[in-house]
């Protein structure tokens, strides 16, 4: 005990694995999350089990304060039926375990720790029998993609008190910001995503998409329910809850441009794109525009308004709760920006005719103020606009008037398009 703040053994514990917890600031951070509402605070950051005495100190500082779920994310090598049973018995509700493969070598090589899985297996062990619930934390690696499956079969019959995993992949920090390898290839991991869903599910076993996860193209785009960025941006409505703003860690592509699931997806990693150009990333479900079709029923719903948008066309925006949620009107009154905004749109479609440009004017006018507000929240929450050209101008007209407002799709109607250019901005034809 005497030992344990200051412990370092080499053959037990990397240099880059021990602890930064403080434990004052960690009182301070419960303070917080307690006059937050918070009701569940997570114990991270290097390795916090190599603090015990301060751990479970902590750990019974937040259950005293009421806060009714504290977890721990941790390696669980050094954890011992004796650690787990001072943990459980300080309050400990839940450990997110991080064994990365079930295979010992590929864990061990992922972990840079020799021995670490037979450890960590131990430490599971010691958790579980304290009647501590764990869940798992494998993080996928190029080394491990195509043996998700097997892990969860392992899962099931080594581990059978575990019932929820969370699957996680390499992200480009760390070790893995050197190297570009560790990365898995998303192209081969979306087929063994899906199998290890089937065989979650045959095994009862909870599957879940993190936030450290995957974009929903790889494997999970029938898995919204399981995908925490997909579940945070839903439940708390369009504008109202931070859901899949990203912080600046991923970001959308040129693949991720017509995907109808984009708003329930933070996108890839900037590494996934800049040193693998987006490969295996793809929209598994293509937004429509309203003009050409209905799109997929699942996953895009519209509200038609010719005429203008009326507080009925406001109460259906508002009840619908698709990833894409569509608008199309054929003009804006003075009150349509700030409503369209908090409406739950995510794409307008407006109808553009200059045969009289004085009536169209003001429509122009609230148009640019509506793409400028929009421009202020994130990129998978920005209300896209779409104009419809049905005007018999020139096509270049159009095209530098959809440039100029910022506008993200350009249709002509009745025109042909030879030619133009029309970078940042779709452009479609109709008949």
């Amino acid at each position: 005990e005497a030992r344990e703040d200051t412990v370092h053994d080499a053959q037990r514990i990397s240099p880059s694995e021990r602890s930064s917890v403080d434990l004052c600031a960690q009182r301070s951070m419960i303070g917080v999350r307690e006059d937050k509402g918070e009701q569940t605070l997570v114990i991270s950051g290097g390795e916090p089990t190599l603090l015990r005495r301060r751990l479970v100190q902590l750990v019974s500082d937040a259950r005293a304060k009421n806060i009714p779920l504290v977890e721990l994310q941790t390696n669980a090598v050094l954890i011992d039926p004796t650690y787990a049973q001072s943990l459980a018995q300080a309050g400990l509700t839940s450990a997110f375990v991080s064994l990365l493969s079930h295979v010992p070598e590929h864990h061990d090589t992922l972990t840079g720790l020799p021995g670490a899985f037979g450890r960590c297996i131990a430490g599971i062990d010691a958790l579980l029998n304290a009647g501590i619930r764990v869940t798992l934390n494998p993080v996928t690696a190029r080394l491990t993609q195509t043996l998700i499956s097997d892990y969860v079969d392992f899962v099931a019959d080594r581990l059978p008190r575990v019932r929820s995993v969370s699957l996680s992949a390499v992200q480009p920090h760390g070790r893995a910001a050197k190297d570009p390898d560790l990365i898995p290839d998303y192209g081969v991991l979306s087929h063994h995503v899906r199998a290890a869903r089937a065989r979650a599910e045959h095994h009862k076993i909870e599957l879940i998409n993190p936030y450290c996860g995957l974009p929903l193209c790889v494997g999970w785009e029938d898995g919204l329910r399981t995908s925490v960025e997909a579940v945070e941006a839903a439940s708390g409505g369009w504008q109202t809850k931070p859901g899949i703003d990203n912080q600046g860690n991923k970001r959308h592509g040129g693949p991720c441009r017509s995907c109808a699931l984009r708003t329930r997806c933070g996108g890839a990693w900037h590494a996934v794109w800049d040193t693998h150009a987006g490969t295996g990333i793809s929209a598994p479900v293509s937004s429509q525009l309203p003009w050409f079709g209905t799109g997929p029923a699942a996953a895009q719903s519209v509200v038609h308004a010719p005429g203008g948008l009326t507080d009925a066309h406001y109460r259906a925006l508002h009840a619908a709760s698709g990833p894409t949620v569509w608008a199309w009107t054929d003009g804006l009154t003075a009150r349509d920006p700030g409503l369209l905004i908090r409406s739950g749109c995510t794409d307008l479609g407006l109808d553009i005719d200059l045969s009289d440009a004085g009536a169209v004017r003001p429509t122009l006018r609230l148009l640019r103020r509506l793409i400028k507000t929009a421009a202020l929240s994130s990129p998978q929450r920005q209300l896209r606009v779409h104009l419809r050209w049905i005007d018999g101008e020139e096509p270049s007209a159009g095209v530098a008037l959809a440039h100029a407002l910022g506008a993200w799709s350009l249709t002509l109607r009745g025109q042909e398009s030879p030619g133009l250019q029309t970078p940042g901005m779709d452009l479609y034809t109709e008949p």
